[in-house]
């Protein structure tokens, strides 16, 4: 009798009958609860007894293929392939059995039965998503078998027909194209997969290495310049933006993607008695803490009196005239110099720019903010004062404004180009919503300001980002706020849910009826369903909603290494998930240990310098020899999918003609919008 289920175990085609009592279905359904708590291992061993001892062949098609998924993500090929070889025996016209088999052939470095394989998924469905994946899948296979040029022809395919796989296709036709020596074609294509998605990251370490290589020195440090902005601890980035940085002539600020403004946008004063006053630190990173400034220029729309916060009242400016206020590290005083260039004062004191007419609007130009990276330089245009003040080898720049005046340029910003009043008007009570609950927090270290202009609060470029559309969306909801009860609501926003939101509501997505580890990775190969409120006409721009990056396993290798020592990465493999699939935690298995990363910032920084678009996502290795030679990671959506849906808000006003009101019901039912 002991023999029996070694007997099992060795036999994978002939399943042993359950014994009495045992629930094979619940121990099914107990391997999905163990993969989503964080046990992929243990998710796996209840699998394999499934397999071993039910008859049922609909549960052993099912077991079989989540195992095959589970070894896949551990980077466990041969094992994968060995389940899948059965699956294939009870469905031999399954899609996605012969699709898993071509990728593990792959990995296996099998590329004959890897074509092979992704051949007979062609010819077994019609179904564009799929095809497309499979067609994307051969073509990688095929610049093994039969070259570049070969590769091309597949992947050309998949680049005129299909708007999901747009950015990783133009990627691959790059490499390809550089094979072949072609490599001015090859620098349109990786330009072509940045344009298709702006947060392919590896399309950007691709581009840099490109220019480089082709002796276009400028836009290389350009690139390099972006990257060390992104991942501002990498060295590499930093030595080679160093490197570069002596064939760029002129004022190396200009030479970036930083706004620059000659005047102010804003001639007349913005109204002063609209609500609280807050104070705003401006330049801030992405923990909300302002950048230390060398210097900056200003002009101000009003006439203005400069005051030293100790001396008092120093000196008068009138509008329009350029002034600059610096710190001089030599002498270690701040100095203040007028329109022609002369000095006016010199303090060792904070200095406050005050406009002579309540509400007046200061630009603020050219901020040299040092060393700082991963924080946007651009002119800024502010109202109310301006406070330069002193810390050590700078300053910190703090804006004090009335609140309102930031709704309709940060609803603007938040809005992308979309002038739909309806829209606007919702992302207005959203983001006033969220600046006044923000206001009464105590969201940072520091007492001296109650609001950033990062992402740590609400990005906010300046008074130059709003539009009139939102500027009337502003003044239409003046005063009106979401509620939670008795205090404000949180009010959060995301770009896109991809089709649900974090609470469940849904905008339109394709529910699944279980989540497994199978079919949460089928549910990432289909494109977005007809009518999803987030997704824009133009599927061509469609990489905020469903998104696919190939990326390389060195720069993830570099990012883990600096505190965590894994050496060489083997496999990364998705730890717990939420109930909607999102991954709360991941490990990554290395040569010299394994490291388990935890949370959305420090998931997204691990894998992708923080360019990540969400944890909605799945990732698995690619081997060439004993190392994975790219990790694929196929996600949906942008952001955490709480709160508001900046897209699907855009979607509901746009293709149903919904109110702002409507709109803020449908992704906040448990609030209400009270005010005026």
């Amino acid at each position: 009798m002991l023999r029996t289920p070694l007997l099992c175990l060795a036999l994978l085609s002939a399943p042993c009958p359950a014994g009495a009592g045992e629930d094979l279905a619940k121990m099914y359904s107990d391997a999905a609860a163990q993969w989503l708590d964080g046990r992929p291992e243990d998710a796996a061993g209840a699998l394999k007894y499934v397999v071993y001892r039910s008859s049922d062949q609909a549960l052993n098609a099912a077991a079989l293929r989540d195992l095959a998924v589970l070894f896949a993500e551990a980077g466990k090929n041969a094992e994968a392939l060995a389940y899948l070889m059965k699956g294939e025996m009870l469905s031999p016209e399954d899609f996605h059995i012969h699709f898993e088999k071509g990728w593990n052939l792959l990995s296996l470095e099998k590329y004959q039965d890897a074509r092979a394989a992704f051949e007979k998924a062609l010819t077994l469905t019609a179904d564009q998503d799929l095809s497309s994946q499979a067609r994307f899948a051969l073509a990688i296979a095929e610049a093994e078998l039969g070259g570049p040029a070969a590769a091309i022809e597949d992947l050309r395919s998949v680049y005129t027909r299909y708007p999901y796989l747009l950015s990783p296709t133009a990627q691959l036709i790059s490499a390809n194209l550089e094979r072949l020596k072609k490599r001015p074609h090859a620098v349109n294509f990786i330009k072509e997969a940045l344009n298709y998605d702006q947060r392919n990251i590896q399309a950007e370490l691709d581009l840099a290495r490109l220019y480089e290589d082709s002796d276009f020195y400028v836009p290389a440090w350009q690139t390099y310049y972006t990257l060390s902005d992104l991942d501002p601890e990498e060295k590499f980035f930093i030595e080679k933006e160093k490197k570069l940085r002596k064939y760029v002539k002129g004022k190396i600020d200009n030479m970036l993607y930083w706004i620059r403004m000659a005047w102010p946008a804003h001639k007349d004063p913005l109204p002063v008695d609209q609500g609280p006053k807050v104070k705003v630190g401006l330049y801030a990173d992405k923990v909300g803490v302002p950048s230390l400034v060398k210097s900056f220029s200003f002009i101000a729309a009003a006439d203005f009196t400069l005051v030293d916060t100790r001396l008092g009242n120093i000196v008068s400016g009138r509008s329009g005239m350029q002034w600059t206020i610096s710190y001089d590290e030599m002498n270690r005083i701040y100095e203040i110099k007028d329109s022609m260039g002369s000095t006016a004062h010199t303090t060792t004191n904070s200095v406050r720019i005050v406009p002579k007419i309540p509400g007046g609007v200061i630009l603020i130009k050219n901020p040299d903010l040092g060393g700082a990276r991963g924080v946007n330089r651009g002119d800024k245009e502010v109202s109310g004062e301006l406070l330069a003040l002193v810390r050590e080898k700078g300053f910190w720049l703090i804006n004090e404004t009335s609140l309102e005046n930031m709704v309709s340029p940060a609803a603007a910003q938040l809005a992308d180009g979309s002038r739909l009043p309806e829209h606007l008007k919702a992302l207005t009570v959203t983001v006033r919503t969220r600046l006044l609950r923000l206001a009464g927090l105590l969201s940072h270290e520091s007492r001296e300001y109650q609001l950033c202009d990062s992402s740590h609060c609400l990005p906010y470029a300046g008074l130059q980002a709003e539009s009139s559309v939102s500027a009337a969306a502003a003044a239409e909801t003046r005063g009106e706020t979401l509620q939670a009860g008795a205090g404000l609501a949180p009010a959060d926003y995301h770009r896109a849910c991809g089709g649900f939101t974090l609470s469940g509501i849904s905008d339109g997505g394709r529910p699944l009826a279980r989540l497994t580890p199978f079919n949460f990775y089928a549910h990432l190969l289909k494109g977005p369903p007809e009518g999803l409120l987030c997704l824009a006409e133009d599927k061509t721009v469609s990489s905020d909603v469903y998104w696919t990056l190939l990326l390389e396993p060195r720069w993830i290798e570099s990012r883990l290494n600096r505190s965590k020592k894994i050496g060489y990465i083997r496999a990364i493999v998705p730890l717990a998930r939420d109930a909607a699939g999102r991954v709360k935690s991941i490990r990554v298995d290395g040569t010299a240990g394994s490291a388990v990363v935890e949370g959305d910032g420090p998931i997204a920084a691990a894998l992708g310098a923080g360019a990540l678009r969400s944890s909605l996502f799945s990732i698995r290795p690619i081997f060439r020899g004993k190392y994975p030679r790219f990790f694929i990671v196929r996600g949906i959506g942008t952001g955490d999918g709480d709160g508001l849906c900046v897209l699907g808000a855009l979607g509901m006003a746009k293709a149903r003609g919904a109110k702002y009101r409507e709109i803020l019901r449908h992704y906040f039912p448990l609030y209400k919008v009270s005010g005026r």
